[in-house]
């Protein structure tokens, strides 16, 4: 009888245990892994501001420029009666300081400058970017990326028009037709003058179609 309790209470206490361990483990394993990610990444990009009534978000990776670039947006769009031209061209260098800043994005599938896209070409373009602009992109997961990636320093309008484009089956009479430089921190050898068109999707304008000028 005796020997039967004491084997009652080895168990127990083996199962009591088991369920301290398990418990140490939830709640040790995951701070480990978040401290670790935290420590040696990129990934938690968080948003810091926005310009709700049209949708646009800053995230906290952004260069300096960007920002620059971002908060002129907001206080433009503050404006009731403010420039449309003028809004089309902040667009168009918010979107290229974006995409073509490479060394801010942390894997090939973060493609930037997607908010600025029309709608209806955001899935193509993000798809032809992965496969071109961005398909060598190494990992910077941990932050221990020593690959040499392009940072946009500014971008200027070169010139700026309207006239009519047709998407699918929308037609825009009064699109706008940017010609913009790229310059960078370093000369990589990417794209130095880009060539967009931005159309109208309800109160935003939105970016068409992308090509390169050689």
């Amino acid at each position: 009888m005796v020997k039967k309790k004491k084997r009652k209470v080895k168990k127990s206490l083996i199962v009591v245990i088991i369920f301290i361990i398990v418990i140490v483990c939830l709640v040790l394993v995951p701070k480990f892994f978040k401290k670790k990610t935290n420590n040696g990444s990129a990934t938690q990009v968080e948003v810091i501001d926005s310009i709700d009534s049209f949708g646009y978000q800053l995230n906290d990776n952004e260069t300096k420029y960007y920002n620059e670039l971002f908060f002129s947006l907001k206080e433009l769009l503050q404006n009731d009666d403010y420039s449309e031209e003028e809004y089309a061209v902040i667009i168009g260098k918010l979107f290229l300081a974006d995409f073509y800043d490479l060394n801010s994005k942390v894997m090939k599938s973060d493609v930037g400058g997607t908010q600025f896209v029309y709608s209806d070409y955001r899935g193509d373009f993000e798809s032809g970017a992965v496969d071109t602009v961005y398909k060598f992109i190494e990992s910077n997961v941990y932050g221990d990326r020593k690959q040499n990636l392009p940072v946009v320093k500014r971008v200027e309008m070169v010139d700026v028009s309207n006239d009519k484009f047709k998407y699918g089956n929308e037609v825009d009479s009064s699109a706008y037709f940017l010609t913009m430089e790229i310059s960078y921190e370093k000369d990589l050898g990417y794209p130095k003058k880009v060539s967009l068109v931005l159309i109208h999707n309800n109160d935003r304008l939105e970016i068409a179609r992308i090509d390169t000028i050689n």
